[in-house]
């Protein structure tokens, strides 16, 4: 009989080799037999999960859990519509470990959309084969990262959709998780070259799961195509509620955490958003037409548009979006009357193609010191990252936003933010919540409205401009209404209200000590001003004595002449004019 020591793989007492002798009572050999035919048995008697708060447990499986098994159990081919946090992933290693541990020479393939997702759900199922009783399961022969093999023969291993590990091989066992946010054309790639192998066998089986995530892509195709009964595949929906103690507290709590009601139908109501959808429905489209103006003030080549003068008693912010200036993609600035959150305003946006990041710097500054130096929120990806360190290191700008670094130095705080698929989908949830569902922002600006008309969802669920079309002005606006998201508003404001969905109703500015407005006409002075008179613009007070010596002989440097007589000294009159001569 071997020596105990050579009995565990790598002196793992819980990984018997293929030198491990055990012997069996009755009980052992009867629960044995019961595990291997009842899955339902095998995976609440002798499987475990990691509970947050508990730590280690046998698996309590739940009605619609039990329900799924099932039909995995009982038929080849089989879709799983989930809610989000029911455990489908767990279901899944559950199957894989069973169906490994009680059948001989099974190919077992497990498929995720990134190789760390992978791994992260074989280690689940690494931690369940440990945690066996070692009379119950088969001896390893290899026991990897990424793969083992027991002493039956049968394999698991783990591969993504760009990888190349299934291609060519036999596979018993597919299953593919989170199948619905797979690239399309990575996921179809696989599929076409994976599932003629796999269903070449009579017995081989496929799983797929998902939470839903529209509807131009394979998931929604095969569970559509099961609905209708037309593909031969077996299905079954958990929605939230089936999960016992999620009540309608629980769903309120919720609603609030995601702050969308889009999200919270997609994610847990297990509804299908179809792709393709715009930003705005028809009905807000032409409602916002409805209501957009001309500029009050049109400078800079068309470049700037004003709907109103700045005021000191108003609260603004900035969305800053950054291209290279190469004439394809655009800078854009958008500035955002934020006084009331319930009537938010578009009140100025600034939009060039061809200005290079470093003028644009300097315009940038110039144009949120007309706005009373608001926070920025600012795009860093590529060229921004220039744009935002000059604005707050060379010029000192001190409100720049910074977002998606929880572990950032206090001095870095206010540094931009990087713009990744979970930021931009966070941001774009945020901003068709204030537009789409209380319909609280007002746009003037005709072509910010168009844009959003053509920002749409993709197959994937990420969202960005139709072919052909650009959104520029969105993402801006999208970032200045992202300080309205709550993590950014409780660092920057005093929130007063929240409302039912805990987005921030009424706020107050915390005192920053940096309010300085300057007319918003005066970075142009070389420029025409287009869509105002002169004459009706602000009248200017001069200082007095030397001051306004000093004010006036400034002016006439830049080129203006007074209309009329130069004041006298210390005089206090109505105020002068000049003009462009």
């Amino acid at each position: 009989m071997p020596a105990k020591d050579n009995m565990f793989y790598m002196g793992n007492k819980n990984l018997p080799n293929v030198n491990w002798k055990g012997e069996y009572t009755k009980e052992q050999v009867k629960q044995l037999k019961k595990a291997s035919s009842n899955i339902l048995h095998f995976a609440e008697n002798f499987f475990h999960i990691v509970n947050l708060d508990r730590g280690k447990e046998r698996i309590k499986l739940y009605k619609p859990q039990k329900r799924a098994l099932r039909k995995m159990r009982d038929n080849r081919f089989f879709c799983l519509l989930a809610s989000r946090q029911i455990g489908k992933s767990t279901m899944m290693t559950i199957y894989i470990l069973w169906q490994a541990c009680f059948n001989n020479d099974q190919r077992i393939l497990l498929v995720a959309n990134k190789e760390a997702t992978a791994i992260e759900i074989f280690q689940r199922v690494r931690m369940a084969y440990e945690e066996l009783p070692n009379w119950l399961k088969p001896p390893v022969k290899e026991y990897a990262k990424t793969s083992m093999t027991l002493e039956n023969g049968s394999r698991i291993g783990i591969t993504t959709t760009t990888g190349t590990a299934a291609r060519g091989q036999s596979v018993n066992c597919l299953v593919i998780d989170e199948m619905a946010f797979i690239e399309p054309h990575l996921v179809e790639e696989f599929w076409k070259s994976v599932f003629p192998i796999i269903t070449s066998s009579k017995k081989s089986k496929v799983f797929v799961c998902s939470t839903a995530n529209g509807t131009d892509n394979l998931f929604y195709k095969l569970y559509h195509g099961a609905i209708e009964n037309v593909n031969g595949w077996a299905h079954d929906k958990i929605r939230w509620d089936e999960i016992p103690g999620r009540d309608e507290a629980w769903a309120k709590a919720t609603k609030t955490a995601i702050g969308s009601a889009d999200a919270w139908l997609q994610e847990f109501e297990c509804e299908f958003i179809h792709s393709g959808e715009s930003t705005l429905d028809d009905e807000l489209f032409e409602e916002m037409m409805s209501k957009v103006s001309k500029p009050k003030i049109i400078l800079d080549d068309g470049h700037y548009k004003l709907w109103e003068e700045p005021d000191e008693s108003k609260l603004y912010v900035a969305g800053v979006d950054i291209s290279e200036g190469v004439g394809v993609d655009s800078s854009v600035i958008q500035i955002l009357d934020i006084t009331d959150i319930k009537q938010i305003r578009q009140v100025a946006v600034y939009r060039n193609n061809k200005i290079p990041p470093l003028e644009f710097t300097n315009k940038l500054y110039k144009i949120l010191r007309n706005w009373g130096s608001p926070l920025a929120l600012i795009e860093r990806n590529n060229c921004g990252a220039q744009v935002v360190d000059r604005l707050a290191v060379d010029l000192g700008y001190e409100k720049i936003v910074s977002y998606g670094n929880a572990n950032a130095h206090r001095r870095n705080v206010m540094r931009g933010m990087i713009a990744h698929t979970n930021t931009k989908y966070k941001g774009v949830l945020n901003m068709r919540y204030f537009m789409n569902e209380v319909r609280a922002v007002n746009i003037n600006e005709q072509e910010t409205v168009e844009e959003l008309r053509n920002f749409v969802r993709y197959p994937n669920g990420t969202w960005k401009a139709r072919g052909g079309f650009h959104d520029d002005r969105v993402m801006a606006m999208l970032y200045g209404l992202f300080i309205l998201e709550n993590e950014i508003t409780q660092r920057f404001f005093e929130i007063v209200e929240v409302d039912d969905m805990g987005k921030p109703a009424v706020i107050e500015p915390m005192d920053f000590g940096i309010n300085y407005f300057e007319d918003p006409t005066s970075i142009y002075l070389d420029n025409e001003i287009v869509g105002s008179n002169i004459h009706e613009m602000n009248a200017v007070v001069w200082g007095m004595g030397d001051e306004q010596d000093s004010d006036i002989s400034e002016l006439e440097a830049f080129g203006f002449q007074l209309i009329g007589e130069k004041p006298p000294p210390n005089w206090t009159g109505e105020p002068v004019d000049y003009c462009r001569h």
